[in-house]
């Protein structure tokens, strides 16, 4: 085991800079050396140089995985255009851990060979969703210890802005739909959705260029519904909201777990508010027991009780990233306190379920047999 690990940081300013703070994750590790960062961006790279303390900068990466023999690479950008090119270069260049930004890919054929490259070369991949927050964590141990009974159906809102229907599923549904998989416990047997813009029925006119790199998109609306093997099923749905309070919009973003004596409900996702309601299914008047805030004041509070802002919350979050990828290195084992790039590609086979089940008019089984973009195929179709 080496006394230290050699670290580089990719960021793309402009196209997706260095998503939430990948590129400072590894401040106050005793054992991490930051030693460059790539950056076709002059004024970009000199500040990302700056911010990790690193001694060499390249414009570009290639350059840098060539000459610094790394042991670990961020592969920041927060657009996924370049999410594939960038792990699979790492791999085959010998680095030994990956902390990427999400959304992992574009497509599923994508996803497939950033994870055989990483194999190939016996790599550690590690997805910035945030199953690692203690809310997530402290939610996953109330199930386990039997506060809501059994799970049996999990349901997920969007945060209902600008961006709801498609971009909203990629950019902010990675997230959830990691947590949907994390507490239903099991793998996903089939989905059905229905995909529409303005209200109507989706056609080919409406699929455009999304935001980020994402590719291909359609629909500004859409709700989803999945079936797991263990028989937890999961409704998810996406719809552009007139209220103009953004606090609002942010507290819709979340899920509800129902189990057969109660519910959970996080909001706020990923940075983490929670609440338990003593019944199966909530209902006006609140019975005989109202909503219970559970608070985690250690996660929420600095030392000296003052609140903890979101980007100190962003860094904690890193920071659990990276020592567990550091752990799964040195323990030759595969990643698991986090998201791996196993469980990232099965959040994307989700979402790409969504639009292929519209593409398709009906349901989907998983493993989806389509590994490319389903609105790509779409026009092709029509040619």
């Amino acid at each position: 085991m080496p006394a230290n690990y050699r670290a580089g940081i990719i960021g793309h300013t402009g196209r997706g800079n260095y998503g939430h703070g990948l590129d400072t994750a590894y401040q106050g590790l005793p054992n991490v050396d930051v030693v460059a960062v790539a950056d076709p961006d002059a004024e970009g790279r000199a500040a990302a140089a700056q911010r990790t303390g690193a001694s060499h900068s390249f414009a570009d990466y290639h350059q840098m995985l060539s000459q610094m023999e790394l042991d670990l690479v961020n592969v920041c950008p927060r657009w996924v255009d370049q999410h594939a090119e960038m792990v699979i270069a790492c791999a085959e260049a010998g680095v030994k851990g990956i902390f990427s930004e999400k959304p992992f890919a574009r497509t599923l054929a994508e996803a497939d060979a950033m994870l055989a490259a990483c194999e190939r070369h016996n790599t550690r991949l590690a997805v910035a969703h945030r199953r690692a927050n203690p809310y997530e964590l402290h939610a996953r141990q109330l199930i386990d210890n039997g506060l809501i009974g059994d799970v049996q159906m999990i349901r997920r809102h969007g945060k209902a802005d600008r961006r709801a229907g498609a971009m909203d599923l990629i950019v902010l549904g990675t997230h959830l739909l990691d947590d949907i998989r994390f507490f239903a416990a099991s793998d996903v047997l089939w989905a059905h959705a229905h995909v529409t813009q303005d209200g109507r029925e989706l056609t080919s006119a409406d699929i455009h260029e999304g935001d980020e790199g994402v590719g291909l998109i359609a629909g500004n609306g859409l709700a989803a519904y999945f079936v797991f093997q263990n028989g937890v099923t999961a409704h998810l749905d996406s719809y552009r909201s007139d209220d103009n309070d953004t606090r609002e919009r942010v507290n819709w973003l979340g899920l509800e777990i129902h189990g057969s004596s109660g519910v959970l409900s996080l909001r706020t996702a990923p940075l983490g508010e929670l609440y338990h309601y003593p019944y199966r299914q909530w209902l006006p008047g609140d019975r005989d027991g109202s909503w219970e805030r559970i608070s985690l004041p250690e996660w929420d509070l600095n030392a000296d009780g003052q609140p903890r802002s979101v980007s100190e919350k962003f860094q904690l979050n890193n920071r659990v990233f990276v020592e567990e990828l550091i752990c799964a290195i040195e323990e030759d084992r595969q990643v698991t306190a986090v998201t791996n790039g196993h469980d990232a590609r099965a959040v994307l086979e989700m979402i790409m379920a969504i639009h292929e089940s519209q593409r398709v008019r009906g349901r989907v089984d998983f493993p989806l047999k389509n590994r490319e973009n389903p609105y790509a195929l779409w026009l092709e179709e029509e040619d």
